[in-house]
């Protein structure tokens, strides 16, 4: 009796310790983790959409997301596969994004019921296996139009989908397993109840010692229905419990269990240890950082391109020949400026009006890919004669950019809205208004990664400066001034 009451104490010990950890490291990662899956998918989506091989979502827009709901797996006739799809992918994006921004990434929120959810719409898509052979109907469908994609000559487009299919399939792979150990704990968690309301009770624990599994199980599910009546009675997880207590490798089967339960105190002492012996951060991570951003130059460049040639369009002129004549003859010695008002979403998800003048604003984007020049980045950057200025240089740089780079990117959805919506009332074929998302979604992941390689050296200079400061000790108190 004693054996069992202090292996449930050693047992609660050890699930304290393993929420703490979970809560503060693992499910912290896991809530990074997803993101990166949500964006690699919406950059797939946007694609998608942008390609015209799905068609927009009528019902977007009328989306009221409490919890997560699977989209349809149904079949559904070819010729509405654009449709059907576009319905579903756009339903599936709008999980991924609730996931994301609503669900808490905790032992205590992310119940089993919700683990379970959370698994499901993971598996919606097999990216292990995106075949045109594939048992899943979504899989195989979106395989046939990735297809395409990669049948075609846009090579951004083929870089985007080949590099977002593999994370997704990395990344699933990381969330599954995680999602798993916080699966276990709450079995866990329940097994450690059970064992505390009734596997402690004397009677019980005699009878168990010597009667056989089934009977034992049966003795349980009727005391079960006494003290635990707010519980669900789960078979298998009792079953393991008269495994772990009654059978004839009991102290076995205990052992291994603790040994599971513990094995994250491993993966802290390995930090512990790697932290004890860490070197002063590489300055080539800063630079990294720096030249992921300078790495979408070109693909600022075209976005510039596609906006100058969108405003040349809508300023040509109209109508019949001799009023496209009449209207360049009035207008020849005159230059054209544009000024208008552009509305897009900010950092903190406000809905923002901005005016803009079209040459002013087309300077600046010129100014913004002229300073993305990773040669001139590695120039300065050797000609700094201390690390203490190079790291200075680099830190400004980053925050400066991306600064930029998210402004650009703002501002540049809005005026893809005003063009589109100006081409529509010039009545012009829509094929003429070129958008930039696919550019957007390539800048947007070197913005993601500059800041993790940023944030990564960041956080290993403190972790360098703290190891030091303790490696010095504490500072000697300042002797007080003699009394006069």
């Amino acid at each position: 009796m004693n054996n069992i009451k202090k292996f449930n104490e050693e047992l609660k010990s050890i699930l304290d310790q393993r929420v703490q950890y979970l809560d503060s490291d693992l499910l912290v990662k896991t809530k990074d983790s997803f993101k990166l899956y949500y964006h690699a998918f919406n950059a797939v989506f946007m694609l998608l959409l942008k390609k015209a091989l799905i068609r927009e979502d009528p019902y977007k827009h009328e989306y009221k997301i409490t919890e997560i709901s699977m989209p349809s797996s149904s079949t559904f006739p070819e010729s509405d596969k654009e449709t059907e799809l576009g319905i579903r992918l756009s339903f599936y994006n709008a999980q991924l994004e609730y996931v994301y921004g609503h669900y808490l990434f905790s032992c205590n929120y992310l119940s089993n019921k919700r683990i379970k959810l959370l698994k499901n719409l993971l598996s919606y898509i097999d990216w292990d296996l995106v075949s045109e052979t594939s048992e899943s109907l979504i899989t195989k469908t979106i395989a046939g139009m990735l297809r395409k994609i990669r049948q075609g000559s846009d090579q951004i487009a083929i870089s985007l989908i080949n590099t977002s299919a593999t994370q997704m399939s990395s990344t699933k792979k990381i969330l599954n397993s995680n999602l798993d150990m916080v699966r276990d704990f709450h079995n866990e968690s329940y097994k450690l109840l059970v064992r505390q309301k009734i596997i402690e009770n004397p009677n019980i624990n005699n009878y168990g010692s010597s009667h056989s599994a089934e009977n034992t199980l049966s003795v349980i599910k009727k005391k079960f229905s006494e003290s635990l009546v707010d519980q669900p009675f789960l078979t298998e997880l009792i079953g393991e419990i008269i495994n772990e207590e009654f059978s004839s490798d009991s102290t076995i089967v205990r052992n291994t269990l603790m040994a599971k339960l513990s094995s994250f105190k491993h993966e802290l002492q390995q930090k512990k240890e790697k932290a004890m012996v860490k070197k002063q951060p590489s300055i080539n991570i800063l630079l990294n950082a720096a030249l992921s951003t300078c790495s979408i130059s070109g693909h600022v460049k075209t976005v510039i391109t596609k906006l100058e040639n969108n405003f040349a369009i809508l300023s040509q002129p109209q109508g019949s020949a001799f009023m496209r004549w009449l209207q360049k003859a009035l207008h020849a010695n005159k230059k054209q400026r544009r000024i208008f008002d552009v509305e897009y979403i900010d950092d903190s998800g406000i809905k923002k009006i901005e005016r803009l003048d079209n040459d002013v604003t087309m300077k600046k984007y010129q100014a913004l890919f002229s300073g993305l020049n990773s040669e001139k980045i590695k120039s300065d950057f050797s000609a700094f004669d201390s690390l203490e200025k190079k790291e200075k240089y680099l830190i400004s740089f980053v925050d400066d950019y991306n600064t930029k780079l998210r402004s650009f990117i703002q501002q540049v959805d809005g005026i893809d809205k005003y063009t589109k919506n100006e081409a529509k009332k010039q009545k012009r074929p829509p094929n003429q208004i070129k958008g930039s998302l696919v550019e957007i979604n390539t800048i947007k992941n070197a913005i993601i990664k500059s800041k993790q390689q940023y944030h990564e050296y960041i956080a290993d200079k403190e972790e360098f400066n703290l190891l030091k400061s303790l490696e010095k000790g504490p500072e000697k108190p300042v002797a007080p001034p003699p009394v006069s």
